[in-house]
């Protein structure tokens, strides 16, 4: 008998282990009964059995049966994790406190009555709002009826009176003590078949907890002053304390409370539920005062980063002393409406924004606008733009007045200032018209005009970007500004120097070349200050819009419906219209489909790129191709599918970056082609000739590439072989260039990107499927076979010239292979005659003698500046190799040769 009462015990309490920690009762098997309390399995399965005829157990049939005790069967009757509950309104339900609230959902549902609860938390995190959260519930659930009782008691009243305590919590009785003239009503007995909540009820004192321990036990109670009558209470009681549980509470009072759950910090929890918690308490402010209330950008920015060390309380009071103070403003009519500004935050807040720059992609995403409005229905992003010129000068020095009057100190004027740059940047290109040049002349020196045009083209070809007509404008103008203070002997701060310094060097060494002309044509000295803003236009280009930034993706196969039909199936699976399908039909011209997905790429793209699903043929180089024409990185995938397009837009949603999203989609599919990576080993010690074909788009693309290059150029009889490469960036593609140069000879780069090296052929990836710009790669690989006959030039050099053939030949080969990958096409007979007169050229110059003159060379350079600008670049390999220099007179020389002019 005493076996079977220690089974039916382990089952139970196994069972409520498996309630308070998964909300839910599976059961436990009869080995796991044996092995827990060392008997036979049979003697266990026998004893588990006789339970189960006795009604005290139930039996869950499967491998292996499973027994739970049967009091507890009613949780499957309750679903705890339903989607729609008290607990939904919680902010933070799903992320931060989802432990929490189904802890909480546990310990109300488990039978009879509840479990007793502890709440653990710091100060203002919540712990009173959870506890009547955990009320609402259980009257949803029909724990509790309808109408029962939420008593709430602070513990900290009566600490240091524990008789007044037990009255106030248990009742009196007439006649107790002096001054007890009738019979008094404790809570306990108000919260009888209700909840009865302790505030800090780590300020009990010991006495305290002990009358508590009877009620927890028994379920019943005395009134203070009776000694032969108890009282029966159905109470579930939850407690709360920001203390050290192990030190603050009697751990026989600790053991009583079987459920303990922990609310997290306002610091635990996430960005989003804390602009979550922010909107919320700007909406009910806004119901109070019944008007719509704004908060600038950057006092946004700060109430999301400051160190709020109270949680959400202090968040909370925060909050209502900054919309108090903008209040103020609109009732005395200095500010047309109820809007928060950084300075009228504490000043404890606004050093939040001393983390903006290492948080700022973790943040962005919740401004919506330059100024956010809350009101008691929604949120509305406002982007000012006033119908007047926005006086970028004039607007920081307005800003530093008004903090100034508000008595700020100088180091919060600083980091105010240096946040609301970036701000007043934008929002001076915002406000600019789109006028033409003519309209610009009107306000703005042409002079100036020019320097800024000119400027902007060579930034351009440096940061390899485009600047639009915007940019032009507003620089112009600023720099026009910025002379005219200059001149007046006004000062030019810029309070992010340094951080762009640090984070924009490239952009800022550039600014410097604008300084120097400025300089140059005004005469005056433009200060460091003035090349920070200058390096802001060159970065803001792409940033003066605010932009949900995703990775776009599309779907484009050929036929009727395809495409349209995958993306529709996603778009309704995943709930969102976010793929986008393009249908080609099968007559359809290649370049048609290129022009109209070039379309929708722009379209599509929200800055971090587009991913392209395709089926097969043209499509899947179209990426390169749609690169090559708008800069906007695409990554292509083959052989789609709709699991593969499912989990693209699934990870897009998530602001996965365009390599996430690639990566994760390629793990799906098992038809992925194998490319060059940086551990590769060539096994042949001599240097052989390659083709390197590489993309932006992915791998998939650069191995199709390699299979087309083989097909048209017949490469296997020629013995050069084809390395596919996939590029991360342009550093990292030179890098691993320089990397295969060292031990092959790389004839040409098939590629959407540019590797800019002279000595390589480059061939644009559009410009395969060209016949035209297709042969000038033919030419290069059929011109390989002349390397062989410069080798043998060696003897005849060495017997006739009075050089170093050895350096000569070595240098030739060069100078070579250098104009072949500019496209100059060189005959056996015309590179024999090369060799020739160069060899004869370097001797006369290493001897002083005098060279053959050419009739009229400059009007040679005049008539052909292309064809010289190649050669005059060229000879500096011969030039270098053979320690010697060539004159332009030669060079023309060697013009005619090549050219046969």
């Amino acid at each position: 008998m005493k076996r079977i009462n220690k089974v039916y015990n382990y089952v139970q309490e196994a069972c409520e282990r498996q309630f308070k920690e998964k909300g839910e009762v599976t059961g436990v098997s009869a080995i796991e009964v044996a092995q827990a309390l060392k008997i036979q399995r049979s003697n266990a399965s026998s004893d588990l059995n006789t339970l189960v005829r006795e009604g005290k157990l139930t039996k869950i049939e499967g491998k292996p049966v499973l027994y739970k005790v049967k009091e507890l069967s009613i949780t499957s009757n309750v679903n705890p994790l339903r989607t729609k509950d008290a607990f939904s309104e919680i902010i933070g339900a799903e992320l931060s406190l989802k432990n929490a609230v189904q802890q909480a959902k546990a310990a109300i549902i488990y039978p009879p009555h509840g479990l007793h609860t502890l709440l653990l938390g710091e100060t203002g995190t919540g712990k009173s709002m959870f506890a009547e959260v955990m009320y609402n519930f259980a009257k949803e659930i029909g724990r509790i009826k309808k109408n029962a009782p939420f008593v709430t008691f602070n513990c900290a009243d009566y600490a240091s009176n524990p008789q007044l305590l037990m009255a106030h919590l248990f009742g009196v009785k007439k006649g107790a003590y002096t001054g007890a003239d009738s019979d008094k009503v404790g809570l306990v007995e108000k919260a009888d078949g209700g909840i009865l909540f302790l505030d800090e009820v780590h300020r009990l004192p010991p006495e305290g907890q002990e009358m508590l321990f009877y009620l927890i036990d028994k379920g019943l109670y005395r009134r203070l002053g009776e000694s032969d009558v108890e009282h029966k209470a159905n109470v579930l009681i939850i407690c709360a304390t920001t203390e050290d549980i192990e030190s603050a509470l009697l751990k026989t009072f600790i053991r009583r409370i079987p459920m303990v759950i922990k609310l997290p910090s306002l610091a635990e929890r996430t960005y989003e539920e804390r602009f979550e918690l922010i909107k919320n308490f700007f909406k009910a402010e806004a119901a109070i005062i019944k008007t719509d209330i704004m908060i600038t950008s950057n006092a946004l920015k700060a109430l999301l980063l400051y160190d709020c060390t109270n949680n959400v309380g202090q968040l909370k009071s925060d909050i209502k002393l900054a919309i108090a103070k903008a209040y103020l403003g609109y009732m005395m009519k200095r500010d047309e409406n109820v809007c928060v500004h950084t300075e009228d935050l504490p000043e404890y807040v606004r050093k939040g924004l001393l983390k903006y720059k290492e948080k700022r992609e973790e943040i962005d995403k919740f401004i919506t606008g330059e100024i956010i409005r809350f009101s008691v229905d929604d949120m509305i992003p406002i982007v000012q733009r006033n119908t007047q010129i926005f006086n970028f000068y004039e607007a920081l020095e307005e800003k530093r007045k008004i903090l100034e009057q508000k008595g700020l100190s100088e180091e919060d004027i600083k980091l105010i200032m240096s946040i609301d740059i970036d701000t007043y940047l934008k929002k001076y290109l915002l406000n600019l018209d789109k006028s033409n040049l003519e309209e610009l002349y009107k306000v703005v020196d042409k002079k100036v005009v020019s320097l800024v045009q000119d400027f902007l083209n060579y930034a351009s070809k440096k940061l390899q970007k485009e600047f639009s007509d915007k940019t032009l404008y507003g620089l112009s103008m600023h720099v026009a500004s910025s002379i005219e203070r200059i001149l007046e002997g006004k000062d030019i701060v810029n309070h992010q120097l340094e951080h762009i310094k640090k984070v924009y060097p490239k952009e800022f060494e550039i600014a410097k070349v604008l300084k120097e002309e400025i300089q140059r044509e005004f005469n005056i000295v433009v200060p460091e200050d003035e090349v920070g803003f200058i390096t802001m236009f060159l970065c803001l280009e792409e940033g003066t819009e605010e932009k949900d930034e995703r990775v776009g993706i599309i779907v484009a196969m050929h036929g009727e419906a395809a495409a349209t039909s995958i993306a529709e199936v996603a778009n309704r699976l995943l709930g969102e219209n976010y793929v986008i399908g393009y249908n080609m039909p099968l007559d359809q011209k290649p370049e048609i489909a290129l022009n109209n997905l070039v379309n929708i790429v722009k379209k599509v793209n929200k800055g971090k790129g587009v991913l392209l699903l395709v089926d097969m043929g043209s499509l899947v180089f179209f990426g390169d191709m749609i690169y090559e024409r708008t800069g906007i990185p695409v990554k292509t995938v083959e052989m789609v599918s709709t699991p593969m397009v499912l989990e693209a837009a699934r990870k897009a949603l998530l602001n996965s970056s365009l390599d996430e999203v690639y990566d994760a989609v390629v793990n799906l599919s098992p038809y992925v082609g194998r490319i060059y990576r940086e551990n590769v080993k060539f096994e042949n010690p001599l240097k052989k000739n390659v083709i390197i074909t590489a993309c932006i788009t992915g791998e998939g693309t650069a191995v199709k590439l390699k299979s087309i290059l083989e097909k048209e150029l017949n490469l296997k009889e020629k013995d050069i072989d084809i390395i596919p490469m996939e590029i991360e960036s342009k550093k990292e593609f030179k890098r691993k260039l320089l990397n295969i140069k060292e031990e092959k000879n790389v004839l040409a780069v098939v590629s959407a990107i540019n590797p800019e090296d002279e000595s390589i052929l480059y061939i644009s990836t559009s410009d395969v499927f060209d016949k035209n710009k297709l042969s000038v790669l033919k030419n290069a690989i059929e011109a390989v076979s002349n390397v062989g006959l410069i080798d043998n030039m060696r003897e005849v050099i060495r017997e006739n010239v009075r050089i170093d053939a050895e350096k000569y030949i070595s240098s030739f080969k060069q100078f070579y292979s250098t104009l072949i990958a500019k496209g100059v096409k060189l005959n056996e007979d015309i590179t024999i005659g090369l060799i020739l007169h160069i060899a004869c050229v370097i001797e006369r110059i290493i001897e002083g003698k005098e060279l053959t003159h050419v009739k009229n060379t400059q009007q040679y350079i005049r008539d052909y500046p292309k064809e010289f600008e190649t050669i005059r670049k060229t000879v500096k390999i011969l030039e270098e190799g053979c320690d010697i220099s060539i004159s332009d007179e030669e060079c023309v020389n060697i013009m005619k040769i090549i050219y046969s002019i």
